[in-house]
């Protein structure tokens, strides 16, 4: 849970946006990659509930388990692909990364009466690694966007924005905060 309101708004009008493109892209006809952007749906509701107070209630096993098949799917997938392998090598490592989110809140936080105000986890390395996580992550979604909106010079594609890697640097920037804010 995240304890700074105008943070979690933010964070969760984030999460809500992507989860939404996703779903979208779930709920078309003829879309190929349904168990990727199911999974991608899946990693932005949770990002919802979990930054919540209500969210508390969860047991920590249930955000271990989806995240966890979330990053075997995507280093299966990257260990099998002929090209795109750094893709989707970086959603493995994010849903790793929310693993690790799920496994480093303070036990407090699971019994659903947090007592600090930001999501904290436990003091020590396990905050240098939600930090490092989370830099990580608000770095990828720099990348991200400068490729959605194709910012890179003499772009074979023009102007028009390329609206998933805009929504993946949108989630990446979320998670990364969400990150931060533990740390």
């Amino acid at each position: 849970m995240i304890g700074l309101e105008s943070l979690r708004w933010s964070l969760t009008l984030a999460f809500a946006v992507a989860t939404g493109f996703h779903l979208a892209r779930v709920l078309r006809p003829g879309g190929g990659e349904r168990v990727t952007e199911a999974l991608h749906l899946l990693m932005g509701g949770s990002m919802i509930v979990m930054i919540w107070p209500w969210g508390t209630w969860v047991p920590p096993g249930v955000w271990a388990v989806g995240f966890t098949i979330s990053t075997g799917w995507f280093v299966t997938r990257a260990i099998r692909a002929t090209g795109g392998r750094l893709t989707l090598m970086y959603f493995a490592t994010a849903a790793a990364a929310m693993v690790w989110m799920s496994a480093s809140m303070p036990e407090e936080h699971h019994l659903g009466h947090a007592t600090m105000p930001g999501m904290s986890a436990a003091t020590g390395y396990p905050a240098w690694i939600s930090a490092a996580l989370g830099a990580y992550l608000v770095a990828a979604a720099l990348w991200w966007i400068a490729r959605g909106m194709r910012l890179a010079p003499a772009s074979p594609h023009g102007s028009t924005p390329h609206w998933a890697a805009v929504c993946h640097g949108m989630m990446s920037a979320a998670m990364g905060l969400s990150l931060l804010a533990m740390a």
